[in-house]
């Protein structure tokens, strides 16, 4: 429903609002001006930062009741296929609109979803975000700790082990 969609972006902008986001944004905004440049270095620099961003709003706000959307990508992936058929709803259109003010992006920005998630994300200022796991780190008898080990065989072909 239409109120649905606007309470899950409240939620969003909420998150964008924080302080703490918003000076990450003016500082990826300074840091890279010509980012409104098609084909400049700086807008693909931009957007690896931008995307970090949405994606911590993501994880903390998607996850939540009533929504319970995956966290990250996949959830605001969810998010656009149950508001599709409100999409063109004023209001809606209003709330997106704001969103992309608070990203200090043009009006009309349409915010489109990665196609995976990426493994590296390069946060010189150190605000990138650490990923939680849900398996457990298993410890091999050299006391390294990893999710899975590989151990390549005879034929120099990689075989996942379990530690021993």
């Amino acid at each position: 429903s239409v109120e649905e969609a606007l309470a899950v972006q409240a939620a969003l902008q909420r998150a964008l609002a924080e302080p703490s986001v918003q000076q990450s944004l003016r500082r990826a905004e300074a840091l890279h001006p010509r980012r409104g440049q098609r084909g400049h270095a700086d807008q693909e620099a931009f957007a690896s930062r931008l995307h970090v961003v949405l994606l911590g709003a993501f994880k903390a706000v998607l996850p939540q009741q009533p929504w319970c959307l995956a966290p990250g990508w996949e959830g605001y992936r969810q998010m656009l296929a149950r508001m599709e058929s409100v999409a063109e709803d004023p209001r809606i259109i209003r709330s997106r609109e704001e969103t992309n003010r608070l990203l200090g992006l043009p009006r009309h920005t349409v915010l489109k979803p990665l196609q995976e998630e990426p493994v590296v994300i390069d946060t010189p200022d150190g605000t990138g975000v650490v990923p939680e796991y849900d398996a457990v780190m298993l410890t091999d008898r050299d006391g390294d700790a990893a999710h899975e080990f590989w151990e390549e065989d005879q034929a120099g072909s990689l075989k996942r082990t379990l530690p021993r």
